[in-house]
Parts: C-alpha cells; sequence; structure tokens
C-alpha cells in the first residue's frame, strides 16, 4: 500500500501561490504522479485555501482551482469525532491539531508542514492514536 502523505494547508498554498520552498513541494506531487505516495488535503485545508485565494483571485477563477487541487488530491472529511478528539489534545494550534486529527483519521503516515511545532501535542494522547510523523517538505525529501 502506497503510503499516505498529508499536507497541510500551508504546504498547499505554497504550491498554489509559488511562495519560497514551493519546488520542494512539487517534487513531493511528482512522487505521487509515479504513483509512490497518495498526498491527501482536508477539507478545512481546501476551506482555508478558498478564503486565502479569495483575497487575490475573482470568484471565477478560485472554484476551478479547487476542482484540480482535488482532481490530484484526496479530500479527507472532518466530523464531530475529530472535532472532540482536538478538544482532548493539547497542543499550540487548534487548526493544526484539527489537522491532526484529520490525518490520523484518513490513515495517513506522514503530514508535511512549515510548522511541526505547531502539531506537538503536550497531553490528551490516548494508545490507539497513531500519531503520524511530522516532516517538512525539505525533511521528506531528503528521507525519500
Amino acid at each position: 500500500m502506497r503510503p499516505r502523505v498529508f499536507f497541510d494547508t500551508n504546504i498547499i498554498l505554497d504550491l498554489i501561490q509559488e511562495r519560497p520552498g514551493f519546488d520542494a513541494v512539487a517534487r513531493i506531487l511528482q512522487k505521487q504522479e509515479n504513483g509512490d505516495i497518495q498526498v491527501c488535503l482536508s477539507v478545512l485545508s481546501m476551506a482555508n485555501v478558498a478564503y486565502v485565494l479569495r483575497k487575490t483571485l475573482p470568484h471565477s477563477l478560485i472554484v476551478p482551482t479547487l476542482k484540480q487541487i482535488s482532481s490530484v488530491m484526496e479530500i479527507i472529511p472532518m466530523d464531530n469525532s475529530q472535532f472532540q478528539q482536538a478538544l482532548m489534545l493539547s497542543g499550540p494550534d487548534f487548526e493544526d491539531i484539527l489537522q491532526l486529527t484529520c490525518a490520523t483519521a484518513g490513515g495517513c503516515d506522514i503530514i508535511i508542514t512549515h510548522n511541526p511545532r505547531d502539531f506537538h501535542v503536550g497531553k490528551g494522547l490516548t494508545k490507539e492514536f497513531q500519531m503520524p510523523e511530522i516532516l517538512t517538505p525539505e525533511e521528506y525529501i531528503a528521507l525519500t
């Protein structure tokens, strides 16, 4: 089974907006195109991307951008159980803890982010919680 690699919102925005470091993200996506991994994104990230893009793009371009993302990456849903689990975890950034619970529920092995510290959970983890590995794009590329 292919490893499931979850992109944090900042990673997909790097790619779309061609921000510094987007080339490493593009290299990760190439691994998906080669069939080596499955890239996943949360529905929350899709909402975040739409929100950020509406500040710079007309609506007529936002929907096609979201469709293109969803045709390439698996969009993982979020539900109340993930929200409740995030409330029980202690971390520095609640939105990233939501992303963590979504990635875990979606069976992701790795989370790619520019903010690994924000995924640090101080308390609330249970034995059943399968913590994915948290890496920057550059760290992931160096390991693969």
